[in-house]
């Protein structure tokens, strides 16, 4: 994997709001740079038991029974905890190799580690889509042609984000295969 200095500035932000989602801590500032990338958008607590409120959260822990809500938030106590843990796992992982990339320029990922990266940037865009309300393919279109029109629309950056995760993922994607 092989970031410049100013991609891994974007990541390490990226990361440090979806661990601020899910629970996890953030990492130390490798750099000083420009405000929060999704400034604006917001990112709430959430509540291990219940289906959290946030349609982000939402997304990456969906309810296992959406027609009984006993059975739902009872899958959820057991089984939240443990895939907010996962989440966690793969994200320290991905913090730890952005390091290596910070220092050198470039880290050699391993199949685990790899596969770390893509369910971190999966996940990460996951959330993108969801604050963008990108559900649909038009949804995608229809912001790709206000972020070629308007730069000062609050969605272009976050917009611009995702399309950068998107293509990062996709070349990891295929440097895996």
């Amino acid at each position: 994997m092989q970031l410049r200095d100013d991609e891994v500035l974007i990541v390490t932000r990226l990361l440090d709001e979806f661990g601020a989602l899910i629970g996890d801590e953030p990492s130390e500032p490798a750099v000083d740079g420009p405000d929060d990338v999704l400034a604006g958008l917001s990112w709430p607590d959430a509540d291990p038991v219940n289906l959290p409120s946030d349609p982000a959260l939402r997304r990456l822990l969906p309810d296992a029974y959406r027609e009984d809500p006993d059975a739902a938030a009872e899958f959820r106590r057991y089984t939240e905890a443990s895939l907010r843990d996962d989440m966690m796992a793969d994200l320290r992982a991905v913090r730890q190799d952005l390091l290596v990339i910070s220092d050198k320029g470039h880290a050699t990922l391993d199949d685990e580690a790899a596969q770390a990266w893509l369910r971190v940037l999966n996940r990460v865009r996951l959330v993108l889509a969801v604050r963008l309300e990108i559900e649909t393919a038009d949804d995608h279109e229809a912001l790709a042609l206000l972020a070629s029109l308007d730069d000062d629309d609050p969605r272009v950056e976050p917009f611009l984000m995702y399309e950068w995760v998107g293509y990062v993922l996709g070349s990891l994607l295929e440097a895996v295969m």
